[in-house]
């Protein structure tokens, strides 16, 4: 049986500018500044996890590529240059994470790149107490632009420890509720989500509350611990390089009042369990189709795909990089609205 009682904590690195010498687009580039630079930032990801452990946690999580290569993987003029980081930069990673996790008894969950045999993922790792490895997670839905170097994952797989059942996403995977439900339907009752982006409160409750599970995100601001009932525990809002934890009972999270209505009309208390008993699977076909009536409302095709559109994207991505690096204003922005 799971600990009832259990520390969760997630962290959160502010964001750092990379330095132009660590930027294969500048060119004071050099590939021992990048691999300086990483193995700062895997080291400063690994003191927060370890202010974790010494705060009680039983299970911290990390941000997206705590290694910092986001800037090698959508390099395309020499691709050797992040084949080369993720392959070192992944061993060292491997090292430093699971020796706090051993050291401070505690689950971690990071988030790097690495090879397996000649293929790339983007991969949460959970590690045990005594620092092993316990499972993995290969990064599901790749924004456009990772795809040029990295293979997409095809699961949401969930980990037995002693905390509870513990599955994994990272970043864009939670633009799919789709995701938080396949963790959830494969026993999760902890996700962990580390990202570079950061989500909305909005969708990180919603994601809770849908799948009625332990909602743990970690990212540059805003990383949040929310409940089973979609309310927010812990919050880092706007701090710098911190840590927040949350005291939860896992196995009873999901428990109705005794007075609940629901519980008088169906005999099940648990809110988790009478939602799985009274799923309607032959009712969700559109879910799993490979075009949905949705999608016919629009013309086939329109992401850049093959070299040659890659290469256009690629360009323009570049010149605009070029700019910034230049001092000069930016044209592109991830502002998902004009709105905004």
């Amino acid at each position: 049986m799971p600990q009832e009682n259990v520390c969760l904590a997630t962290t959160q690195q502010s964001y750092r500018e990379v330095p132009p010498e660590a930027m294969p687009f500048s060119d004071k580039f050099s590939l021992q500044a990048a691999r300086d630079y990483a193995r700062q930032q895997i080291e400063e990801h690994a003191a927060l996890l370890a202010k974790a452990g010494a705060a009680g946690a039983d299970i911290a999580v990390a941000g997206e590529d705590i290694a910092h290569l986001s800037y090698a993987l959508i390099y395309l003029d020499d691709t050797s240059i992040f084949r080369t980081l993720v392959a070192e930069t992944a061993a060292h990673a491997h090292e430093v994470i699971a020796a706090v996790a051993r050291d401070k008894g505690l689950h971690i969950v990071a988030c790097f790149y690495e090879l397996e045999g000649d293929t790339i993922f983007n991969s949460a790792v959970l590690y045990g107490r005594r620092g092993e490895v316990v499972g993995r997670y290969h990064k599901v839905h790749l924004p456009v632009y990772e795809t040029w170097q990295v293979t997409a994952g095809d699961s949401f797989p969930a980990f037995e420890t002693d905390i509870g059942v513990v599955g994994m996403l990272i970043c864009y995977d939670d633009m799919w509720s789709e995701s938080a439900a396949a963790c959830a339907l494969n026993g999760a009752r902890i996700i962990c989500h580390p990202s570079a982006a950061s989500p909305a409160e909005h969708r990180v409750r919603t994601r809770a509350g849908d799948e009625q599970v332990f909602y743990l995100t970690s990212t540059h601001f805003g990383s949040r611990i929310v409940a089973p009932n979609g309310k927010v525990l812990a919050d880092a809002g706007d701090a710098r390089d911190a840590i927040v934890t949350a005291d939860v009972n896992v196995t009873t999270a999901s428990l109705a009042p005794e007075n609940f209505w629901e519980y008088l009309y169906s005999g099940i208390r648990d809110h988790r369990e009478r939602h799985l008993k009274l799923r309607r699977p032959d009712s969700y076909g559109p879910l799993l189709a490979a075009r949905p009536p949705a999608l016919e409302a629009y013309p086939a095709g329109g992401v850049a795909a093959t070299p040659e559109a890659i290469q256009e994207v690629y360009q323009k991505q570049k010149e605009d990089f070029l700019r910034g690096l230049r001092g000069e204003k930016q044209y592109y922005t991830w502002k998902w609205s004009a709105d905004e």
